[in-house]
């Protein structure tokens, strides 16, 4: 897991991606060491109690340059904590801390990979396409949403795919853009029809995740997961992340994951 650090950051800019999604790119003002695709880091506004917990978010996008270090994140508005990130003006003092967790075995992708997004879980899979591409590692990106007005940097993903040789696959719930059905289906009636992968990544709600682990144990496929969770402190301390582990006991999402093969969660349990 790489180093953490706490640093100060600033708000540069924010840009509504759908109706309730966002994103915003900060600023650090200290280099911190590159987040491996599907670690995360904490963040609040600096000064202040309230909130008095940061919260955690994918990162989306990395860079550090002549000026700085930027972090990109994306941003579902779900209530009124990430609704107040909508609000935030730019230049707003920020306190960060990362990067956290566990990443996707960049290093260990071998073959062709199925990417599988659904709604704000495509953050960490976006930051990991480039990656996968410089090390040569095809991929398809199974791209999901309710209906075609949620879908999330369509745009981008296309043209990362003609950069990389790889292709977009859209799902929607209700029919509105690409194929119909849960984009887990959609990855389902791909394989059945022939599309041959060595492995599967995926990020979004836990009833996708959970669903993803089943279709894809009963073909032997490994799987890794990128979970969801509500986390106080993000340094597996407080226990309030925890998950089911296969063979019994606990795994802290903010520790042993968030990217967790799935094989290890008992879902039963979930």
């Amino acid at each position: 897991m790489a180093g953490r650090r706490n640093v100060d950051a600033r708000l540069f800019s924010r840009n509504d991606l759908t109706a309730d999604t966002f994103s915003l790119r900060l600023w650090l003002a200290e280099p911190i060491e590159r987040p491996i695709p599907g670690q995360f880091v904490m963040i609040r506004p600096a000064g202040g109690l309230q909130p008095f917990w940061r919260r955690a978010f994918s990162v989306a996008g990395f860079e550090s340059d002549g000026h700085g270090v930027w972090v990109d994140l994306m941003i579902k508005i779900a209530g009124p904590g990430t609704r107040a990130w909508h609000e935030v003006p730019a230049g707003t003092a920020i306190d960060l801390l990362g990067p956290l967790g566990s990443g996707f075995p960049v290093e260990r992708a071998r073959g062709r990979l199925a990417l599988v997004a659904g709604g704000i879980g495509l953050p960490p899979l976006l930051y990991a396409i480039p990656e996968l591409g410089r090390r040569g590692i095809r991929w398809d990106l199974y791209l999901g949403a309710a209906t075609e007005s949620q879908l999330i940097n369509l745009d981008r993903c296309t043209e990362l795919a003609s950069q990389n040789g790889g292709r977009v696959i859209v799902a929607t719930d209700d029919g509105s853009a690409g194929e119909p059905g849960l984009v887990t289906h959609v990855l389902e009636r791909h394989i059945k029809a022939g599309e041959r992968y060595d492995g599967v990544w995926s990020c979004g709600p836990m009833v996708m995740l959970r669903a993803l682990a089943l279709s894809v144990g009963r073909r032997d496929l490994k799987a890794y997961v990128a979970l969801e969770e509500r986390m106080a402190c993000g340094l597996g301390v407080c226990l309030g992340c925890v998950v089911p582990a296969a063979g019994g006991g606990h795994l802290r999402v903010c520790r042993e994951g968030p990217v967790i093969e799935a094989s290890s969660i008992d879902w039963s349990r979930l």
